[in-house]
């Protein structure tokens, strides 16, 4: 795992003195084991190592034998050694055991499709001397980030927009656009940031760039099909999902170094934790949070999977307020960012880090397996007969060849569809968003999100839960999940696998038929993840299996009560007069949510978006938007 800067110059720009190691070093944290540069022409590539597979001779950037193509790699590659052997048989010469290298001979046989191959997790820039041309590409999933930044005749890239703030330009400008999606789902969706000439390069694609500054994509390589195949029974199934698993996670410990595994007592962390202990003829560690809260705690489970794994568990617990911490973790996600489970997400990744440098997790399996609660609302008998009225209906790319009043009926089904299933997602309502815009802004609440709608219109209509699953997928993984996970973990230097968010496991899951993700059990109950809870049955038993599921949220309710260090942080942010939020937000709408919070009234989803937003804006009043 590691850190990575580029810039490409054309024209008459040329490579700036120090920019390149003013990049490098904003991702120090990403990699404390070494740093290095290669700068050519208008050209330059940084790299921050953590050093996991190949320790003395993975170095970066990386190039290959005559100089002539090179690059700069965050992630791992889990097929690297099947894929060494091919390129050998191919006549490639490697000099190194790294997976970096891999990547190298990887682009010279097959160039840019080479992604395609790839099992893991990667973000790189990859400069092609002889074509010149600057290629950038991202993993399947979007475990790893990619950034870029487009300016007159240059355009950078990093694993995290702070790097990207270190290009000798003016600041970027900020987008009061993405404001409102922040506001909507609690981070700002792909391809968009807080700022209008940057953006995140979409998972499963890549991007050219020509050393002209021509820009070619991102083109999108993987795309995961939802195909539910009923033929083989329960149990045939259940081996199947059994053998992805454990190969998932066979591969997922290729490593040079000690790990471990985080533990929140869940079925998807249990499930790797299980397979682990089978795998591995020696104990490992388990990191767990636990909360003073007891109705949030979940270590006793934790603690239960540790035994019968034969693990060594490490648990801290998250006690006192946020307000030491809060404003450091703003800073590192580079952008407003809203899920509150990043505050205990850091501190197990702290945790963690303390004795070992990379850890698995069960990160996707709610999404590839349907585990969230917001599907039961969705499997509500009408939302599954409406996705029913036009299952079968022609696509819209086909729309010219059948009559416009089909045509319409298409749109306005998929419309409302989506609707209904961002009704039930977003964060702030938009009845709430409306009160607080001020009114020369009240046009953003009625804007589409150009992620979701892109994600919608090509979503699964084979069962209500199977679209579902794909608009998070394609939205709430990488957006939140991923993002979360690693900013919190590289906080600290930590790597983590995802042996669930896998292309593999994915490609699995979109086979399942609808009653091995979501089923009633014998109490009538609906049971959502049925096929990985029943093959957890073998090992613990039924209460703790199909207990209720439990997030992993701090408790912002009670953070914000009267009193409390938490609400005197919010007065101090939202409230003064010359806040950045109030030159686009009601200020008595804001106080009137502020005053509203109390026991048993709830406002702390609102509170902690605007808290964020705001404690942002007051780190960066450099930026203006429009």
């Amino acid at each position: 795992m590691c850190g990575v800067a580029g810039i490409l110059r054309w024209g008459d720009n040329v490579s700036r003195p120090g920019e390149i190691e003013r990049m490098t070093a904003a991702v120090a944290h990403r990699g404390p084991d070494g740093e290095g540069h290669f700068v050519r022409d208008g050209l330059a590539l940084g790299h921050r190592r953590l050093s996991i597979i190949d320790l003395k001779t993975g170095q970066q950037p990386m190039g290959n034998e005559d100089g002539t193509v090179w690059v700069t790699y965050n992630g791992e590659i889990y097929n690297y050694r099947e894929l060494t052997a091919q390129l050998r048989s191919l006549g490639h010469r490697f000099r190194t055991r790294s997976d970096t290298e891999v990547i190298v001979h990887a682009y010279e046989e097959w160039g840019p499709d080479c992604v395609k191959r790839f099992r893991g997790m990667f973000a790189f820039g990859l400069a092609d001397l002889i074509r010149r041309r600057l290629l950038l590409a991202r993993d399947h999933l979007g475990i790893k980030p990619l950034y870029y930044r487009t300016g007159a005749g240059y355009l950078a890239f990093a694993s995290e927009l702070a790097a990207l703030r270190q290009v000798d330009d003016d600041p970027p400008e900020g987008s009061l656009e993405a404001v409102e999606l922040f506001l909507r789902y609690q981070y700002v969706p792909t391809p968009q940031t807080i700022y209008r000439e940057v953006h995140k390069q979409p998972p499963a694609t890549y991007l050219l760039v020509g050393f002209d500054g021509s820009l070619r994509g991102p083109s999108r390589y993987w795309n995961l099909r939802f195909d539910p195949d009923p033929g083989p029974s329960d149990a045939e199934w259940l081996e199947r999902f059994e053998f992805a698993l454990e190969s998932s996670v066979r591969a997922h410990t290729v490593s040079d170094v000690p790990y471990g595994v985080l533990l929140s007592g869940g079925i998807d962390s249990t499930l790797v934790a299980v397979r682990l202990s089978r795998l591995l003829e020696r104990s490992i560690k388990g990191f767990c949070i636990d909360f003073s809260d007891a109705a949030l705690s979940e270590a006793r489970y934790a603690e239960q999977v540790a035994r019968k794994c034969g693990f060594e568990l490490y648990t801290e617990t998250v006690r006192g307020d946020l307000t030491d911490l809060l404003p450091g973790l703003v800073s590192h996600y580079g952008e407003p960012f809203g899920d509150a489970s990043a505050v205990p997400t850091w501190h197990v990744a702290r945790l963690a880090r303390a004795h070992v440098p990379m850890v698995l997790s069960g990160d996707g399996g709610d999404e590839g397996f349907g585990g969230y609660d917001s599907y039961l609302m969705w499997m509500r008998p009408s939302v599954r007969g409406h996705l029913r009225s036009f299952r079968h209906d022609p696509s819209l790319a086909n729309a010219r060849s059948v009559a416009w009043a089909t045509a319409r009926r298409l749109l306005l089904a998929r419309w409302s569809v989506l609707r209904e299933w961002q009704r039930g997602i977003e964060y702030v309502a938009e009845d709430v968003r409306r009160a607080l815009w001020r009114p020369e802004f009240q046009r953003l609440p009625a804007e589409p999100c150009p992620l979701f709608a892109e994600a919608a219109a090509e979503a699964p209509r084979t069962d209500a839960l199977a679209y579902a699953q794909y608009l998070d997928i394609r939205t709430y993984l990488p957006c939140d999940i991923l993002t979360k996970v690693d900013v919190a973990a590289m906080c600290h230097g930590l790597e983590v696998r995802t042996p669930f968010a896998d292309v593999d496991m994915m490609e699995l899951a979109a086979r399942l038929p609808l009653r091995l993700r979501y089923r009633g059990d014998r109490d009538g109950v609906p049971v959502r993840k049925y096929l990985p809870k029943t093959a957890l049955l073998k090992d613990f038993p039924r209460e703790f299996v199909h207990r209720p599921k439990q997030g992993f949220a701090p408790p912002r309710a009670e953070w914000f009560l009267p009193g409390r260090s938490g609400r005197t942080m919010l007065e101090d942010v939202l409230l003064p007069a010359g806040s950045p939020l109030h030159d686009w937000f009601r200020v008595p709408e804001i106080r009137g949510i502020l005053q509203a919070h109390g026991p048993g009234r709830d406002r702390s989803n609102t509170l902690w978006l605007l808290l964020v937003l705001g404690l942002w804006l007051q780190q960066n009043r450099e930026i203006r938007f429009r």
